[in-house]
């Protein structure tokens, strides 16, 4: 499920990445040789920005890389920071899939904006935030399991420096 998610989040992120770089440049060259804009790709920024962040939001969770308070940890033992760490997932994951619910509300209501050159709905860009959620509930789902089975809860999503090299 972990490697689904983190294929997803890659796919989503790059090509958001990707298609905002190629239309944007497209647009810059077209107005520079025609004194003229193509219109849409100025709107792919505000459709396919939210795609990227949360991508990258569910990718950094996947890997352990969110900003993380840790000096309660040393007053613990390995006992107590497991039930701290499961008890957080808990409240990760319940979070996480309450904001998607409402973000389906979020998404009634703003189903009828439409960008003007495009043609294409804002429930797209807003959707990304009801997907990252679901991936992030996901994610903290997951991880709860690892934390159950683990023998040592640290070493669940804990994040190795040197993969980043």
């Amino acid at each position: 499920m972990d490697a689904a998610i983190v294929a997803a989040g890659v796919a989503v992120a790059i090509s958001a990445l990707v298609v905002m770089f190629v239309s944007l440049m497209a647009e810059v060259i077209v107005r520079y040789f025609t004194n003229q804009g193509m219109g849409w790709p100025t709107e792919m920024p505000n459709i396919l920005f939210p795609w990227l962040v949360m991508g990258g939001i569910v990718l950094a969770a996947q890997r352990g890389q969110h900003i993380a308070v840790t000096a309660i940890h040393g007053w613990l033992g390995r006992a107590g920071n497991r039930m701290l760490m499961v008890g957080h997932q808990v409240l990760v994951a319940a979070a996480f899939f309450y904001l998607a619910w409402v973000g389906l509300d979020v998404i009634e209501i703003t189903g009828s904006e439409v960008y003007p050159v495009t043609g294409i709905s804002a429930r797209w860009a807003y959707m990304a935030m009801i997907v990252g959620f679901v991936g992030l509930g996901i994610t903290a789902l997951s991880t709860l399991v690892r934390l159950l089975i683990a023998n040592d809860p640290f070493s669940v999503r804990a994040h190795h420096i040197e993969e980043d090299v």
